[in-house]
């Protein structure tokens, strides 16, 4: 052991002298940086304020690779530049004799003109190997000196005015160094020598001492030279971004400004800015109680000289609307001039519903100015997804507000045209995707939208997973949407600041698989509306679904014969079936594009299956039987039951690191005769969305050990997962290059009375669920293109619940190499690709 750890610390010896950077000057390398002494501002917040980050390293080694790799290219820098010079050289003696609008001049200087380029193009990024690597971050003394300045500022900015900051460095120890001590067998203790002279690389440490922070004590000093105003400021008070017995904080004083300027202007003052606030702070007598008092002037300074209608009301005289649909093709404009409760419309070459514009604008004549209004008009606008752009003008003249709303429709006809190819399993799937949206189709601000898909996409059989094969996949759909609710006026007026619709869609689709057939005519009524840019609500009341099984393989007939034997009605849902439900989700989602530092997602579903069957006679639909004629039980009905939550957070580590987590649960409940829930409603876990370390829908139920070939799909009644994921970025070429590790665990099982006769094993048990969570684990890479992303994830399994109690630990038995034995092919790691991230 002794000789194997003197090897590794030989490797690294080496490691770190191939490895060693190349100094600017007498510049160390910054090793690593840190703040200490804080107790009530995070480091985190403080580090954040520091622009120079330390080189990656590997283990906290002291060797940055990266830095090594771009400098190894440096020496080229001279040599690229020497061929371009070369380059115009060898162009100008070739093109002597050549007339400048020759065909050969022309061929010459594109040739010349492309190399150069891509030198530029080197001298600019780099070459390949400069591009894996990183600049070197060198440590000066005026970059300390300047962050010391920052943190302080900052501080103080946060109501600890007499905060201290300072900083210490001290040279990182060499790995030559470490070898030696370990070496040697003299025990020295390492001195900690601020001398930075010589040194390679250097640790920065920060010292803060905050202090005492200031609280505010009293905020409702209000100095407001105009009456009016000054009741408003009192009135909205309580809203006051400045709380007492808080710290102060000057960016939510500033946001205090912004409040207030904005509901100033929400009260008609269309000429108030931020900029006539003045915030004063009075800190005296408040050496022991170490806290502040806010006054609040208005008008600040000479403000109100400079702008006399600071704390005039604007009244709004005309609001007039204009849409634009003017074209150059169009010779003679057709202008039509509609007005309807004191707004003018006036159309050119178009023409669209006032009833249902006036629906959407907020602004109106006899009124007072309103900011809100003016956007919550332009929010409703640009939802309906007619129009490019609206502008609202406003004209000051004689002291009131003409009010116009400028917009321009989009093109009343939309044609889409995709194609693309899934992977599964390395095996290419092509699809083509044709979309025709038709807007404002019946004049009432209505979108027809229809989608045709063809695919031949690759899928694991229902039976076999030995082998992947490419099932036809035909899909027609048409969405007639309406930007209202279609329910009573009264009603639908509640809705209109929530960007309401509706949506009345057809559809049919056909499957062929490698054991049936399956064809599917749908129907659906969808409500839709936002509450904000974060939370957003769905109710379906009407969702039909008529599936027929046409065609099956005598194999997969086979299979449903077994089942049936043994108790198990999955046959049922292969049989002719009529599928109604009812449904309402809600979603909260608080990281638009992904932005914030901490974020959360949240999905709940409701859903109630067959409902209006409880009030039907032999809970059946007369004329849907008398379309199957013959057997009045040909026709399957569902009754169920069933609900849903989703809940991810993703929490970032560092600016290139992220923690991910989701819990995913819920049950569903057939309560008819059969005791059958449609196929699709059922759940399943498994694949590269959910528990990796199995096969798409293999995994479950509970316990059940006849599935240990991992042959057929699993459904269940309850779903209990979570995902753990660390996503850490690798190196950037062409798109992001990012690593992940993660470990998976859940399960599906049946409800008791419900898994058939002799799968008990398959049932929910408070006293052995936890016993049967299976868990997998793995590690993935992404290449992020920004617009999409290409996902590889390698599971393995770590908890296997098919097997006996005590032998369910199986990471023991993970194998990469297949050698024939059929054994051997559960522990063999399973591999996942997929486009976008699994939660």
């Amino acid at each position: 052991m002794k000789y194997f750890l003197y090897i590794i610390l030989l490797f690294l010896l080496l490691s770190s002298v191939a490895c060693s950077p190349k100094l600017s000057g007498n510049a160390p390398l910054l090793y690593s940086q840190s703040v200490s002494g804080n107790k009530l501002i995070s480091s985190e917040r403080l580090e954040a304020l520091l622009p120079q980050k330390p080189n990656r390293k590997i283990l906290k080694l002291p060797f940055t690779p990266w830095v090594s790799l771009y400098q190894s290219q440096l020496h080229k820098i001279p040599k690229w530049e020497k061929q371009i010079v070369e380059i115009d050289s060898v162009f100008l003696a070739k093109t002597k004799s050549l007339d400048t609008i020759s065909q050969a001049y022309k061929k010459l200087f594109a040739k010349k003109e492309k190399k150069i380029q891509r030198l530029n193009q080197k001298l600019t990024d780099g070459n390949f190997r400069m591009k894996l690597g990183e600049l070197p971050v060198y440590f000066y003394e005026r970059d300390a000196q300047n962050n010391v300045e920052k943190i302080r500022l900052f501080l103080r900015n946060r109501g600890f005015f007499n905060a201290k900051v300072s900083y210490k460095i001290r040279p990182q120890l060499s790995l030559s160094s470490i070898s030696k001590k370990f070496f040697s067998k003299k025990k020295e203790k390492y001195s900690n020598d601020t001398s930075i002279v010589g040194a390679k690389n250097v640790i920065v440490t920060y010292i803060v001492n905050e202090g005492n922070g200031y609280v505010i004590s009293k905020n409702d000093s209000v100095v407001v030279a105009d009456r009016t105003i000054r009741e408003i400021l009192k009135t909205h008070q309580d809203k006051s971004l400045l709380k007492i017995n808080e710290y102060f904080d000057v960016d939510n004083q500033n946001a205090e400004k912004v409040r207030i300027e904005k509901l100033l202007k929400d009260n008609g003052y269309f000429l108030f800015t931020k900029e006539a606030i003045r915030m004063l702070v009075d800190d005296r007598d408040t050496t022991k109680r170490h806290a502040v008092k806010i006054i609040t002037n208005i008008p600040s300074k000479d403000y109100g000289i400079k702008n006399p209608l600071y704390s005039k009301i604007f009244p709004l005289n005309t609001v007039r609307m204009v849409i634009d649909g003017s074209s150059p093709m169009i010779e003679s404009p057709v202008v039509d001039t509609v007005k309807t409760n004191g707004v003018e419309y006036i159309f050119v070459n178009k023409k669209y519903s006032t009833k249902l514009l006036d629906t959407k604008i907020s602004i109106r004549p006899d009124g007072v100015y309103s900011s809100q209004k003016v956007t919550d008009t332009q929010k409703r606008l640009y939802n309906l997804d007619q129009f490019k752009f609206t502008n609202v003008n406003f004209d000051t003249t004689r002291g009131s507000l003409n009010t116009t709303i400028y917009t321009v429709p989009l093109d009343k006809y939309n044609l889409g045209v995709e194609f693309g190819a899934s992977v599964f399993q390395l095996v290419p799937g092509p699809f083509a995707n044709f979309s025709l949206k038709v807007r404002n189709i019946l004049g009432g601000l209505e979108s027809l939208e229809t989608n045709i898909r063809a695919g031949y996409e690759a899928q694991l059989g229902f039976l076999q997973t030995n082998t992947v094969r490419q099932n036809v996949d035909l899909s027609f759909s048409t969405s007639l949407i309406f930007p209202q609710m279609l329910i009573p006026r009264k009603w639908a007026s509640i809705f209109e600041n929530y960007t309401p619709k509706s949506l009345i869609g057809l559809g049919i689709s056909y499957v062929d698989r490698q054991e049936f057939k399956l064809l599917n005519f749908r129907s659906s009524l969808t409500y839709s509306w936002k509450l904000s840019n974060y939370q957003s609500f769905n109710v379906s009341l009407l969702d039909l679904n008529l599936i027929q099984t046409p065609d099956k393989t005598s194999e997969f007939n086979s299979y449903l014969d077994d089942q049936r034997k043994i108790g198990n009605n999955i046959f049922i849902n292969f049989n002719p079936s009529f599928v109604s439900s009812v449904s309402g989700w809600y979603i909260y989602d608080d990281n638009i594009l992904r932005q914030n530092k901490t974020s959360k997602y949240f999905r709940i579903l409701l859903e109630s299956g067959g409902t209006t069957l409880n009030f039907i006679p032999n809970n059946r639909i007369g004329f849907l039987d008398k379309i199957f004629v013959g057997n009045i039980d040909s026709l399957q009905f569902y009754r169920f039951l069933k609900f849903n939550v989703d809940y991810r957070i993703y929490r970032s580590i560092s600016k290139n690191s992220m923690f991910a987590l989701r819990l995913n649960t819920g049950i569903a409940y057939a309560y008819d005769k059969s005791g059958v829930l449609p196929y699709e409603k059922n759940f399943f876990v498994g694949g590269p969305n959910s528990i990796r370390a199995w096969r798409p829908r293999r995994l479950g139920a509970g316990s059940f050990a006849g599935n240990t070939d991992y042959r057929f799909e699993q459904p269940g009644s309850i779903l209990l997962e979570a995902s753990a994921e660390y996503r850490f970025k690798l190196f950037h070429f062409l798109g992001d290059f990012n690593g992940a590790l993660f470990v998976d665990a859940g399960n599906v099982w049946t409800l008791k009375n419900q898994s058939g006769a002799d799968l008990g094993s398959t049932d929910f048990a408070l006293d052995k669920f936890l016993g049967e969570i299976a868990i997998g684990t793995g590690m993935g890479l992404r290449l992020d293109f920004k617009y999409f992303v290409i996902r590889l994830d390698a599971g393995v399994k770590v908890i296997d619940p098919s097997n006996p109690k005590g032998k369910r630990y199986v990471l023991n038995k993970f194998n990469l190499y297949r050698d024939g034995t059929a054994p051997q092919a559960p522990f063999l790691p399973v591999l996942n690709i997929g486009i976008g991230y699994p939660f």
